[in-house]
């Protein structure tokens, strides 16, 4: 048994085992990045080269990244690829604390890490390199202790990158023998690849480009995206500012873009406060133009938009960085809700709350610890609710607006019009001429356009009626005295139902029942939709005891016995056919 000492670690394949450290492509860039913001740099290129690999799939052969930063001395640069090393190793005001995000970063998808760097436009640039199918090469043949980095050497900086630096000082990474980012693994493609790196860099860095540094992916600027809706000319701006000059031109602004700001709810609400200094809660409710109307949370314009996935998503800042942009578990009291996607939540701290947040040495993720996320959920709690009742009201207000000005059964009008085309037609009766049935449906949908408000103008009078022409039925909510229930005119061609608004089975089934319809669901109290539908069950139970009841008053009650028949035949046939209208 020897006595020798032998090597903790065998760095070819600890550095291989350490590829999967799990970053996100996005991730990794965003350590380099990091670097170059903490050298001072004001820009910062990145760009991908692209080529067609062995299996005939389009794939990034190598990334570089350079930036105008003070550059690194030589002694620094030598350190570079050393993992574990780094100039601010544990220190509680950087970004960067444990010298290890941008190598495992860039082993995460290639195999070679080279750097170039210098300090002064006198001096030359100075270049060192690892690449690690060497080191396993040497490691295999037993020369592990020739596994590591040589001293920088002199070496000016290849032709293909020189378009990348803008400064005279500065430093380059380029990431070679990239063997996974191919069509198909990170992504769906290189073109997704570059989109998705162009949104999550615009997140996780929009303060720094909203201050001014520029960043640019393939020679194209990265806008800043603010999941908040607070930054002027985010990305979220520009985008709605084209979609409005589509839809209201007369709105758009003739110069620049418009800038479409949240509702502040909380702002930077301290949660926590170490050695002085606080964490901080901001929540915002996104504007109109984004939240718009109930059910819009999904289309295309929210996809655009990246509405969805900031449901349940909070943004946690350190040092203006985004570390995270994820859900964390148990933070939301009741749960998450499908409304919550447009409320943006942010979280900010500084340093010396990494261990309470449980920050990694790899910047990705957070896992605030119970004491902390209590007091998390706690100061979330009642802003959510407020923001929840604000969005309400605002979709209230347009379901208000939008019954005003096509009818509250404008769809299902739609739906009974293609699900009766194919049902029992009624049987002829004595009919008016032509021009007699016109003057009759045109005198009866007159009379509903007073009867609903539709006739504030001629113009919306004529709109009106011509929207309900050809319609086998026109179904209003109309305010009239008495007991009636419903009021319904049968014409040639169409048969009008007025539902008395004043009457107790609406006001007390209908309406509350509609409410509830329009909400979210998690913002229906349970206890109210319960109360509703029972009073629902009971009208419904009563509604049909009224028309037996009805009927007993007949001298012949069975006449209707036809009626009831179809009644129920077509009560039957419509359900099978129209669903999910309200």
């Amino acid at each position: 048994m020897s006595n020798q000492l032998i090597s903790i670690i065998q760095p070819g394949q600890a550095l291989m085992s350490l590829r999967d450290s799990g970053y996100s492509f996005p991730t990794a860039i965003a350590e380099v990045i990091d670097n170059s913001l903490e050298a001072d740099a004001n820009n910062i290129n990145v760009k991908l080269f692209e080529s067609i690999n062995g299996n005939k799939k389009k794939h990034v052969e190598r990334v570089a990244i350079a930036d105008d930063g003070y550059g690194m001395p030589i002694d620094v640069l030598h350190r570079y690829m050393v993992i574990g090393h780094s100039t601010r190793w544990m220190k509680k005001d950087t970004i960067g604390k444990y010298g290890v995000g941008a190598k495992l970063a860039a082993l995460n998808f290639a195999l070679k890490i080279e750097a170039w760097s210098r300090t002064s436009s006198n001096e030359a640039w100075q270049y060192v390199c690892f690449d690690l199918q060497e080191a396993l090469d040497f490691e295999q043949s037993g020369k592990a202790e020739q596994v590591g980095v040589n001293a920088p050497t002199e070496q000016e900086i290849p032709e293909e990158y020189r378009d990348l630096l803008s400064g005279e000082t500065g430093t380059l990474i380029v990431w070679s023998k990239v063997d996974r980012l191919e069509n198909g693994r990170a992504a769906a493609s290189v073109n997704d690849l570059i989109a998705e790196l162009t949104k999550e860099l615009g997140r996780i860095f929009r303060v720094f480009i909203n201050d001014g540094i520029n960043i640019k992916l393939n020679n194209k600027k990265i806008v800043h995206h603010d999941p908040l809706f607070l930054m002027d000319d985010s990305w979220a701006d520009q985008l709605l500012t084209k979609e409005l000059k589509k839809t209201a031109p007369e709105q758009s602004p003739k110069k620049g873009n418009k800038h479409f700001g949240a509702t502040v709810i909380a702002d930077r609400v301290p949660i926590m406060t170490v050695d002085g200094k606080e964490a901080t809660l901001t929540l915002t409710l996104y504007p109109r133009e984004v939240t718009r109307a109930r059910g819009m949370g999904g289309d295309t314009l929210a996809k655009k938009l990246r509405v969805p996935e900031n449901q349940g998503s909070l943004s946690f800042m350190r040092l203006g960085r985004e570390i995270a942009y994820t859900n964390v578990p148990r933070i939301f009291g009741r749960g998450v809700a499908e409304a919550d996607r447009f409320i943006g939540i942010e979280v900010s701290f500084p340093p010396v709350f990494d261990e309470y947040f449980g920050v990694r040495n790899v910047k990705r993720g957070v896992e605030p610890f119970n004491d902390l996320r209590n007091k998390i959920r706690d100061e979330l709690k009642n802003y959510l609710e407020t923001a929840r009742k604000l969005l309400e009201e605002s979709w209230n207000q347009i379901a208000q607006q939008t019954k005003a000005h096509s009818g509250e059964h404008s769809r299902m009008e739609e739906e009974l019009a293609e699900a009766t085309k194919s049902m029992p037609k009624p049987p002829k009766r004595d009919e008016l001429p032509p021009k007699e049935q016109e003057k009759e449906q045109d005198q009866e949908l007159e009379n509903l356009a007073e009867d609903t408000g539709s006739d504030s103008s001629k113009e919306e009078k004529e709109s009106y009626k011509d929207s309900k022409r050809g319609l086998p039925f026109v179904i209003e909510n109309v305010s009239y005295p008495g007991k009636s229930f419903i009021d319904i005119r049968h014409l040639s061609n169409q048969t009008i139902i007025r539902i008395n608004t004043r009457h107790r089975f609406y006001r007390e089934m209908w309406q509350p029942l509609n409410e509830i319809a329009e909400k979210d669901a998690g913002s229906v109290n349970g206890t109210d939709a319960v109360r509703t539908a029972r009073r629902a069950v009971e009208g419904l139970t009563l509604m049909l005891a009224a028309y037996a009841k009805a009927q007993s008053m007949e001298q012949n009650p069975h006449q209707y016995d036809d009626l009831t028949a179809y009644w129920g035949q077509f009560v039957d046939t419509l359900m099978s056919k129209i669903k999910g209208v309200v």
